[in-house]
Order: C-alpha cells, then sequence, then structure tokens
C-alpha cells in the first residue's frame, strides 16, 4: 500500500475536530483497522511523511504510533518501520457479556433481574388456547397479533403526541437481548461502525463485535451523552446506527434531565443515522418523567422494549416497533438465523401478564426504590471509600472503587458474590474502577453479600 492509499484509507474517518488531535488521528486509524480498509501487514508511513500529509508534528504521529502500539494493532521494529498486526480491533474479552452473568455457587449481584418468577400474576394456557392461535401450524416471523395489538395500544397510550403505531409496526422477539441483535444484524452492514454510549449494556457490544461491525464509544457525564460529542462523532464516523439506552439508563441507574434529551434529540434529528432507543428499563423509573427522546424523535426511531426487567427475565418476551419495511426486513433476517419465530406458549402467557402489568409495575417501583435507599446506605457505612451514583430506576446501583473493578470483581468472586465489573460495560473493553451491582434480592441476601465483601 502506498503512503497516498494509507491516506485515503483513513480519510472517511478524518474530519475537523475540537478534540485533540491525537486521540482523533488514533481514532481513525483504528477504525480503518477494524473495517479492513488497512489490513493485517499494511506498512505504516513513515512519521515524518504522515505528519506533512496530515499536517500535524511529528511527536504527534509519535504518539499515535506508540497508542495503536499499546493497543496491539501495530507493531514495530527499529529501521524497518511500523505495520498493522491485526485485522481487527482488540477482540473483546473471551468471557461474553451473558457468560459473565451465570453464577451457579455464588451469591448473585452480577444480573440485574428479579430474583425470581413471584412477581407474575396467575396464568394458565389450556390446549383450547393452543388451537385458537392464528396461524393454526403456530409460526408466526413477527409474532402473534393480539400481542402485537396490544404492545402497539399500550405504546399509543404512553406516548399519545407521536404517531399512530399498528401491528405491523411491531415485532415480537425473545427478549431485548435478541430484539438489538436482530435490528444490528438487520441495519448495519459488516465493517460499518455503530455508536454506542461509552458506558452501555455489555451484550450490545457482543452483537456489534458478533456482527464485524465497529463500536465507538459517546461520551456521557453524570446527565447523560455529551451532545456535542455526539454532534462530533455522528459527522466523523457516519455510523450505521446509534444505540442509546433510553429512559433508565443501563448500566448506571441514571435517568438524564429533560433538557438535556431535547439537546441530544435535536442533534440526532440532524444525522442520518439509524437511531436505536433501548428502553428495556423504562417501566421501573422510580418518579415516572416523560420520554423526551421517544417523543420528540417520535417514528424516526427505532424501540426496543421487554418485560424481562418489569417482571422476570425467563419469560423472554420482548419487541422491536419500527417501520413496517424495517419490521419486514428484521423477520427476514430472523428466518436466516434459523429462528422461525417466537413460542405461542410464551407469547400468551405474555398477554396475559400484560393485564395485569401497570399495577404490577407500580408496586414494583415502589419497592426497588426503597431497596436501592437501603442498599446504598449500606454500602455508604460499609465502603465509604466508594462512591455509589444515584439510582433514578432500575435494579443496580453503580460503583466507583479505589481499585480496579475487575480486579475487586475477581477477589468477590473467590469470596462467593458475583458483581459485574465495570469493564463488561465499556465499549472499548478498557479498565474502569466501576462494578454494577444488583439490589433486587431480598435483605438477608444482600447483607450476607456485603458481609462477604468486606
Amino acid at each position: 500500500m502506498t503512503n497516498d492509499e494509507f491516506i485515503d484509507a483513513i480519510s472517511p474517518w478524518l474530519s475537523p475536530t475540537n478534540g485533540p488531535i491525537r486521540a482523533h488521528l488514533a481514532l481513525a486509524i483504528r477504525q480503518a483497522i477494524g473495517t479492513g480498509h488497512l489490513p493485517a501487514g499494511t506498512r505504516l508511513p513513515p512519521e515524518r511523511v504522515l505528519a506533512l500529509a496530515l499536517h500535524v508534528s511529528r511527536p504527534t504521529i509519535s504518539a499515535v504510533v506508540d497508542d495503536l502500539r499499546a493497543s496491539g494493532l501495530v507493531d514495530s521494529r527499529q529501521g524497518s518501520g511500523s505495520w498493522v498486526t491485526t485485522g481487527h480491533t482488540p477482540s473483546r474479552p473471551s468471557i461474553p457479556f451473558v457468560e459473565r452473568l451465570q453464577t451457579k455457587g455464588s451469591i448473585d449481584l452480577a444480573a440485574a433481574t428479579a430474583p425470581d418468577a413471584s412477581l407474575l400474576p396467575p396464568m394458565r394456557v389450556e390446549n383450547a388456547d393452543l388451537l385458537g392461535a392464528e396461524p393454526a401450524n403456530g409460526l408466526t416471523l413477527l409474532g402473534l397479533e393480539p400481542l402485537r395489538e396490544e404492545i402497539a395500544r399500550r405504546h399509543q397510550l404512553a406516548f399519545s403526541s407521536t404517531p399512530a403505531v399498528s401491528p405491523d409496526q411491531v415485532v415480537i422477539t425473545s427478549g431485548a437481548h435478541q430484539a438489538l441483535a436482530l435490528v444490528v444484524a438487520s441495519l448495519a452492514p459488516r465493517g460499518s461502525t455503530i455508536l454506542v454510549e461509552e458506558t452501555t449494556y455489555g451484550g450490545a457490544i457482543d452483537m456489534i463485535h458478533a456482527n464485524g461491525c465497529v463500536p465507538v464509544g459517546v461520551p456521557r457525564d453524570d446527565s447523560g451523552v455529551d451532545p456535542d460529542a455526539l454532534a462530533s462523532l455522528l459527522t466523523t464516523h457516519r455510523p450505521a446506527l446509534t444505540i442509546l439506552v433510553s429512559s433508565v439508563h443501563s448500566p448506571t441507574g441514571t435517568v438524564s434531565p429533560p433538557e438535556r434529551n431535547h439537546e441530544v434529540a435535536a442533534v440526532l434529528a440532524r444525522s442520518d443515522s439509524q437511531v436505536v432507543l433501548d428502553e428495556t428499563y423504562s417501566d421501573l423509573e422510580f418518579m415516572p418523567t416523560r420520554r423526551v427522546l421517544a417523543e420528540e424523535l417520535g417514528s424516526v426511531a427505532i424501540r426496543i422494549g421487554s418485560l424481562s426487567k418489569s417482571l422476570w427475565t425467563g419469560l423472554r418476551t420482548g419487541w422491536i416497533i419500527a417501520p413496517p419495511s424495517v419490521c419486514t426486513s428484521i423477520g427476514r433476517q430472523r428466518w436466516q438465523q434459523f429462528d422461525l419465530g417466537p413460542s405461542i406458549p410464551a407469547q400468551l402467557f405474555a398477554l396475559q401478564a400484560l393485564a395485569h402489568f401497570d399495577d404490577v409495575v407500580e408496586v414494583r417501583r415502589a419497592q426497588l426504590s426503597e431497596r436501592s435507599q437501603w442498599f446504598a446506605r449500606a454500602l455508604a457505612i460499609q465502603f465509604p471509600e466508594w462512591s455509589l451514583s444515584r439510582v433514578d430506576g432500575g435494579l443496580a446501583v453503580w460503583a466507583k472503587l479505589p481499585v480496579d473493578g475487575a480486579e475487586f470483581a475477581a477477589n468477590a468472586a473467590r469470596r462467593g458474590v458475583a458483581v459485574l465489573p465495570g469493564s463488561a460495560c465499556r465499549a472499548d473493553g478498557s479498565a474502569t474502577p466501576h462494578i454494577r451491582l444488583c439490589f433486587d434480592r431480598p435483605i438477608d441476601v444482600l447483607e450476607s453479600a456485603i458481609d462477604r465483601l468486606s
């Protein structure tokens, strides 16, 4: 590859930026490697050539090469220059996100899930119910019509100011996890960039890598996504998808104020990137507020929901709300992944659960709010050196420790307590002093966990 070809390969990710040029240039080269524009063995132009072509100093180029070398993407030898060592960005940890939540024999504070199925109302499915299903053979690629109608109806009640949703805009899935996977596989071409929050649902990062795409994290603060950083990354990377965790954020448990959501919505409305809103925790906001992002983006955004966090993970019922043409593409993608549709009994159970949903969730929000306050006080007493994020909703608390989160999680596991290291929730998999702990457990279980951790 010639010097000019190298510059051409990274140019799609180069654009004017107000941020540090060193980080901007390193990210552009990372993207070119991850998307295959710079295959393994490609030699980097001499530092003086790159500095001249990119109008930066040679020390800046040297620092960029050092960063890439530290990441394992580039190798160098004195007198021989530098070259790309791999055709992919650094791989995710060998343990997939979901496997980190399998914690047999330990007190489980890692999985943000209800502890059992006790929240479900009395439910029953008879053979007659199955015989009445349409179609009679039970194969529903997009889901049962009555369940899709109910999801559409509930959406309209929650967002009366947005355009009406019809059943043909709803796809029923095996939870929000499959919903996200189907959206990524259907709408993001291999090698494309996908924007996510720099701290987000770890399973989404695994999906992005599995589909041969490149995740790029958007910086966030205590109020949520940084609108200026988001605007810059949208311009720089022209991502196929922008996935945001709407309402109650996972894993931090915070809710962005309306003013911030207005700013973020305005930035997204000016972009061509397809927006995906993960609303998995939205019904568990302790003090329900307007869902500004969903309202202002209207039918532009694809929305993902689930009963897993609100009721029980084992119910495995989620959904996608999207334009009919997108739903058709998702159905086709599902078939290509050898999945002929969700279980009919599971969908019938979901319909029955939704009939009691509002009453159950109202009680659940109050219980979770009380439990989160108790847990925060208990942690503050036992670990005064920890810094806990505020908890506006959800099932878990996000804690900043004076040590590396992964190291702490490993030590906790040896003491019989499973916690989730924050690095599992980072878009780049980088080390962080954070951990996530689920408080949706009986008090005696939480007390035992704190005792072991101390």
